[in-house]
């Protein structure tokens, strides 16, 4: 395999990654705007037991991480826009989503009651910055990437 072939693979498994995370913190956001607290925190909990259990998110999210590995052994780190790119994506997963966001979906089903109105509504504004925030930055690692790949003209 050459260099930009496995810089191709490691881009589209990213963009496969941003392109979810988008559509978490875009489009299903609106429709988690518009529930009532009850039905919000039952999705809520619903999407997150669904994600953890889909191959494709598991292979998307975790892949082009797990890639870098031989990535580095093999062809090292000269290509330091590519690298920068996949540093901002483990970073993203390791500081944004493990810490901030997990624990967020988590507080919304287990410690929040469905009566709560206040407080869902409080954590529902909560989710979609955190998860709009994940996702630029993993739009940004694509964006380092791409110019690893093709350059700046």
């Amino acid at each position: 395999m050459t260099r930009a072939f496995t810089e191709i693979l490691i881009l589209v498994l990213n963009v496969a990654s941003a392109d979810t995370l988008a559509l978490i913190a875009g489009s299903l956001q609106k429709v988690m705007n518009n529930m009532d607290e009850a039905a919000f925190q039952n999705f809520v909990k619903q999407l997150h037991k669904s994600l953890q259990r889909s191959p494709y998110q598991i292979t998307t999210s975790t892949l082009h991480i797990i890639a870098l590995i031989p990535y580095f052994i093999i062809f090292g780190f000269s290509n330091w826009w590519f690298i920068g790119g996949a540093i901002v994506s483990v970073a993203a997963s390791t500081l944004v989503s493990k810490p901030l966001i997990l624990p967020t979906y988590q507080k919304i089903y287990n410690a929040l009651e469905s009566s709560d109105t206040a407080g869902l509504r409080e954590w529902r504004q909560k989710l979609q910055t955190r998860n709009r925030f994940r996702a630029v930055i993993q739009f940004v690692s694509v964006a380092l990437m791409v110019i690893g790949l093709f350059g700046i003209s």
